[in-house]
């Protein structure tokens, strides 16, 4: 009896260690483990960057980085905070905005529609007000239109990265976009990448460590803004949980043989999922006239 029961909470533990939740834990890519945030903190490369890969729509996501830079500028260590939600042409606003951040409105910051205000508001502020300069990191919608129809402007890189972002584009767009313009998609996404790593470069400052906020795909190592940027830097993917996924291993992203697609996933809490494509087909619908 005492070997059964014995045996019997050997069992449980083991389930409990292994019903563990993950929100709010940081993995590893390269030890295979789970590390406290303040290690990743230690870590940060100073002249370097810190890219946050975000779900654009995730509440938790910004709400973390507010967070992450408010305990940076804390340790001393923030540098620039880069947004990919402002275009270029926005930084003389976002320059003199800076101190401002309690007070500043949207407007004065030019703030694109497209970017939902009050998910961001909080981190933007916080970052006017902690950071010693705010990037407008984003390629401008002109220079945007010119590398779909001329190419990237620093060119491309191997087949296989072309290969697997043309894929991506068609499955990001839910099979709905013609195959003719996914070339062109794809040198926009290059031209912002190497435009966003160029104003990284810019901005980099030789004893903090700068942020980046972006979006997943632009902050991997093997597919984004990292293949472009001469400088140190520390990927981190936010992902959010799934009901049917328990163990890091996963979540991790598939990407390019040679590749570690990021060097850290952060979990969060999950959201409702939309069906965008669902909103996609009914656009095309509406514009083609079919039901």
């Amino acid at each position: 009896m005492i070997r059964y029961l014995c045996c019997l909470m050997v069992m449980l533990l083991g389930l409990q260690v292994q019903a563990e939740p993950l929100e709010g834990k940081l993995w590893s890519l390269k030890e295979a483990r789970f590390l406290p945030i303040a290690t990743l903190f230690d870590q940060l490369p100073a002249g370097g960057w810190l890219l946050l890969g975000e779900q654009h729509d995730h509440p938790q996501h910004h709400a973390i980085q507010t967070q992450w830079l408010q305990q940076l500028a804390k340790r001393k260590q923030l540098g620039a905070v880069a947004l990919e939600m402002a275009y270029q042409t926005q930084q003389d606003a976002l320059d003199d905005a800076l101190g401002r951040g309690k007070e500043v409105s949207p407007d004065e910051l030019q703030w694109q529609q497209g970017w939902d205000w009050d998910l961001y508001e909080s981190v933007v502020r916080t970052a006017l007000d902690l950071s010693p300069a705010v990037v407008a990191a984003d390629l401008p919608r002109d220079a945007q239109r010119r590398a779909y129809r001329e190419g990237a402007p620093e060119g491309e890189l191997e087949t296989e990265h072309s290969n697997f972002m043309r894929d991506l584009l068609y499955e990001s767009h839910c099979g709905q976009m013609p195959t003719s313009g996914l070339d062109g998609m794809r040198q926009v996404q290059l031209a912002r990448d190497q435009a966003m790593a160029e104003q990284l470069r810019r901005y980099s400052t030789p004893e903090r460590t700068g942020v980046m906020l972006t979006g997943g795909i632009h902050a991997r190592n093997d597919l984004g803004i990292p293949r472009w940027l001469d400088r140190p830097l520390i990927s981190v993917l936010m992902v959010s949980i799934e009901a049917d996924k328990s163990s890091p291993q996963d979540y991790i992203p598939e990407g390019l043989s040679g590749f570690t697609p990021v060097d850290y996933l952060l979990f969060t809490r999950a959201i409702p999922q939309q069906d965008y494509c669902a909103g996609l087909a009914s656009q095309h619908s509406a514009s083609s006239g079919t039901e």
